[in-house]
């Protein structure tokens, strides 16, 4: 078995917004009903403020998905023209074990973010709402608001970014 690699640009092709909504969605009732193991992440402090977590997950419907997602969040990044987030999500066969590929997991987390939105707002939103409120400006942020956009057609977008004022 080969494994495969994802780069961001991969992830957002793959990816698209309803796709990611439905699987959210569909990963939500897996957990909820007990189906999925969603284990508490592992948090490892690195210095002032910046730090590293490890999440696997394992859900057996449809064939399975088993893996760990790694996420480091560094403070100090941005002042080194690096992303605050970086991330890797390793996929592994759940029939047996055997590593299956390897995804930039920062694209893959703002996706994933964006599609609970939608998924939050589809399921729980009143039809006919038509306006949103974001509070940030990032990655996620972008993503979000695609998300929600996917399933609500807007009329008026509210943002607040604390820390850039404008």
């Amino acid at each position: 078995m080969q494994l495969r690699l994802f780069s961001a640009a991969d992830v957002r092709r793959a990816l698209p917004m309803a796709e990611a909504i439905a699987a959210v969605k569909a990963g939500y009732v897996q957990l909820s009903a007990g189906r999925a193991q969603v284990p508490l992440r592992v948090h490892l402090g690195i210095g002032d403020g910046d730090s590293t977590l490890v999440m696997p997950f394992y859900a057996p419907d449809d064939g399975g998905a088993l893996g760990l997602k790694v996420v480091s969040v560094f403070d100090s990044n941005p002042a080194r023209g690096l992303p605050l987030i970086h991330a890797l999500v390793l996929v592994v066969d759940a029939a047996t074990g055997a590593p299956q590929a390897l995804i930039e997991g920062s694209s893959l987390t703002a996706i994933r973010t964006g599609a609970a939105s939608g998924a939050a707002t589809d399921t729980l939103a009143r039809a006919e709402a038509r306006v949103v409120a974001l509070f940030g400006s990032g990655a996620q942020a972008r993503r979000q608001l695609e998300a929600v956009c996917t399933v609500r057609t807007l009329s008026l977008i509210h943002i607040s970014e604390p820390t850039r004022p404008y």
